[in-house]
């Protein structure tokens, strides 16, 4: 159940949203704080509306009342009241990282949050008082007081060598924006979300949407995910999975393998997951909400700096994370163990602007040592502790 409200042009406005398989009778009163009158009521189902007209001089509360229970309370709030949020990266993680925040300016500010994002699903069960919607739905994204439009500053990329000047908003775009153009690479990735929308700079867990259907795989095992976008991104040390996946089985854990490809890369630099008799092999287009099933259960998800790290974190999961191109600031700090090898060039996505987007591309020429220094023995001596014994 969502309910929206609009104090403005002399109106106060409520709307409920909710599934219309719901048939209560929801007891709607606009109340004048000045005087402690109901001004008026009336009873309404889920998706209709209701409003009060000729309030300028009144102090308004809106309140909804269900089986003689308070449900909902909304004061008139003279600055704004609607707000639009727009995730503008389309990435799994960069999603996950930012909808607490979403939550946060809402219950900071009293206000309505409508918010779109690429991964509305995972979200609209556990944050039930944003109202999820599709980016070109103009009723509800039209008539706001404000819109913030989370991304990634204004910057310069290369494509093949090819500059690529970066258009992070549409010329017919206004938004409110706290801060528009920042160095988004010197703050942790979380707190872009922060900066944009004015909020104190701390981390919060994502909540996500858990399929109630139980542990599928028997036993104890972990999840692997070993492939990303570009080769800096990866696990760059030669035989590091194949030694590690050794360790795992050898102290009884099935390794279960959740990403889309099992071999995946350009030509001349595929990179191929080991053959291991104690994988199973869970590559593929499986729904989302199956993957999170898969690491809800596991005992750790081994992994790189990826999205479904933040699913991991979200979920629960210990995440075990080996990652070089970033610095260990700039991911979340809770319920992690972080492999890094500071000794080596590291963080270069923390260091370096205009990146040239091929899938070869190291920015300083180092050959990514940056994790092809980081051993298999670096990992299995940190994963020690989270090893259950039989």
């Amino acid at each position: 159940m969502n309910f929206i409200t609009r104090f403005k042009n002399n109106i106060a406005y409520l709307e409920l949203f909710g599934d219309n398989s719901d048939q209560n009778d929801y007891l709607v009163e606009f109340i004048d704080l000045n005087t402690n009158e109901i001004v008026y009521s009336t009873k309404i189902k889920v998706n209709y509306w209701s409003q009060l007209s000729n309030i300028q001089d009144m102090n308004i509360l809106i309140r909804v009342i269900l089986d003689n229970q308070v449900i909902f309370e909304r004061q008139q709030n003279f600055k704004y009241n609607k707000v639009y949020i727009n995730f503008g990266s389309t990435s799994l993680g960069d999603s996950v990282a930012w909808i607490p925040y979403a939550e946060e300016y809402r219950t900071k500010y009293n206000v309505d949050v409508i918010l779109y994002s690429k991964f509305n699903y995972l979200f609209n069960k556990v944050y039930p008082n944003i109202l999820f919607t599709d980016i070109s739905d103009p009723n509800l994204i039209n008539d706001v007081d404000k819109k913030f439009k989370i991304d990634y500053g204004s910057e310069l990329y290369y494509v093949n060598g090819i500059k690529k000047p970066e258009k992070w908003f549409d010329e017919n775009e206004k938004y409110d924006n706290c801060v528009n153009n920042f160095d988004y690479r010197k703050y942790s990735l979380q707190s872009i979300a922060t900066i944009i929308l004015g909020l104190p700079e701390i981390e919060i867990i994502p909540k996500i949407n858990i399929p109630d259907d139980g542990p599928k795989i028997k036993g104890k095992y972990v999840v692997v995910a070993i492939q990303s976008t570009a080769q800096l991104k990866y696990w760059n040390n030669q035989d590091g999975w194949e030694i590690l996946f050794d360790f795992l089985g050898k102290n009884g854990y099935k390794i279960v393998l959740i990403d889309k490809y099992k071999s995946f890369g350009v030509y001349g630099c595929y990179n191929i997951a080991p053959k291991s008799k104690y994988l199973i092999n869970k590559c593929g287009n499986y729904p989302l909400s199956e993957r999170i099933n898969d690491i809800k259960y596991a005992d750790m998800m081994i992994t790189i700096s990826s999205g479904l790290a933040w699913v991991s974190w979200a979920v629960g999961t210990p995440v075990v994370m080996i990652s070089g191109f970033t610095k260990p600031w700039y991911e979340f700090k809770s319920n992690i163990i972080r492999i890094h090898n500071p000794n080596v060039c590291n963080g270069c996505w923390n260091e370096c602007k205009n990146f040239d987007l091929h899938w070869l591309y190291c920015p300083k020429l180092k050959n990514f040592e940056c994790t092809r220094k980081i051993t298999a023995k670096d990992v299995i001596d940190a994963i020690k502790p989270l090893i259950k014994k039989e």
